[in-house]
């Protein structure tokens, strides 16, 4: 049977962009709150302009927020609830990482609510409410280093290194030119700005780019299981796959799901390799002779390990097959050439195997 063409499901990609573009603007909302919104008023760019320029940062930030929240929560790997993301510290995934994320978006939402309802409020609420936007900031970026996927990739540490790099340029923008009257205030401020980015440049290599993070971090074991754990049954660190070319063999399979779709389950063997089986699974509808794929799942490893890599299926044309799998200390794309006999259910083919660097 043939394999049509279909795209992975966009849970775990939009989880990843809508917390990365979250953090930008909430640095952008920061670097306008701190730089103070009164001192960039100009001439043709007046101060209810730059007013409504932060607000609405701040309300496309929240609205990021809540999409971040809610494919997490949808995304069944981590089984995080929705108490998890609202409650700080309730959930058993990366307990203190995840609560810092619930934390931070609970003081955001704070901040939203009481903006809306400011002159009700009174000004001196309100503005001791605002204040939490000075403690929402750093522990977002906390959280974003102790719970994102992509924490040591370059882009990842770029744009961060940037949104901090920008808050602290509005810190001493604002220092230099505002608190005429609040000397200790100035003080503690540029000290803050100089000693909490030291402190995150010298934890980073121990923690979440150090080796066996998620592991330290609280992942809970049956998912180090799951996605292999990055480890060997002796319990030492398993060693890095390296790239390589290989023949494969094995069968497929298709059993019905219900609601009219079906399962295609294509198992492989690869031989003289650190993989020494593949699993690929799509789940979908039958249309002209194969299957429009609506999810899948692919696992690569070894007899004892099978399921050390776990991910899912990139691109998919006929039975040309590219998957992005990873383990807690590596990613690998595999690249599967294959030829299907529909009479006696057997796979040939090909795999490319390589590391993301």
């Amino acid at each position: 049977m043939l394999l049509a063409t279909a795209g992975p499901s966009a849970l775990w990609y939009l989880t990843r962009s809508t917390g990365a573009v979250a953090l930008i603007l909430l640095s952008a909302s920061m670097v306008l709150g701190i730089a103070g919104i009164a001192r960039l008023e100009r001439r043709g760019w007046p101060r209810f302009v730059v007013q409504g320029v932060h607000r609405n940062i701040s309300l496309l930030a929240l609205t990021l927020l809540v999409v971040h929240i809610v494919t997490t929560v949808l995304d069944p790997f981590a089984g995080i609830s929705i108490i998890n993301a609202v409650i700080p510290f309730t959930g058993s995934y990366r307990p203190l990482w995840l609560g810092l994320g619930a934390l931070a978006s609970d003081l955001l939402l704070a901040i939203a609510i009481t903006s809306v309802v400011r002159r009700r409020l009174g000004a001196p609420v309100w503005r001791a409410v605002h204040w939490l936007s000075y403690l929402c900031w750093p522990v977002a970026v906390v959280h974003t280093f102790g719970t994102g996927s992509d924490v040591k990739q370059v882009w990842l540490l770029a744009l961060t290194a940037t949104c901090i790099a920008a808050v602290i340029a509005a810190v001493w923008v604002r220092a230099g030119f505002g608190w005429p009257s609040h000397r200790r205030l100035r003080g503690t401020a540029v000290l803050a700005s100089v000693a909490l980015p030291a402190a995150l440049v010298a934890w980073l290599p121990s923690g979440p780019l150090g080796s066996g993070w998620a592991r330290r971090a609280g992942t809970p074991a049956a998912l180090l299981a799951k996605a292999g754990g990055g480890t060997s049954s002796a319990g030492a660190p398993a060693a890095a796959v390296g790239a390589f070319d290989a023949n494969v063999t094995g069968t497929i399979s298709q059993t019905a799901q219900g609601n009219g779709l079906v399962s295609v389950d294509i198992a492989l063997s690869v031989q003289d390799t650190a993989l020494s089986a593949i699993h690929v699974q799509l789940i979908g509808r039958p249309a002209g002779g194969g299957v429009a794929m609506t999810q899948s799942s692919v696992s690569a490893g070894t007899s004892s390990a099978p399921q050390r890599f776990t991910g899912t299926i990139t691109a998919l044309r006929d039975t040309d097959i590219a998957a992005r799998v990873s383990s807690s200390s590596q990613v690998l794309t595999l690249e599967l050439t294959l030829q299907i006999d529909p009479g006696s259910r057997t796979v040939t083919g090909t795999a490319e195997v390589s590391p993301n660097q």
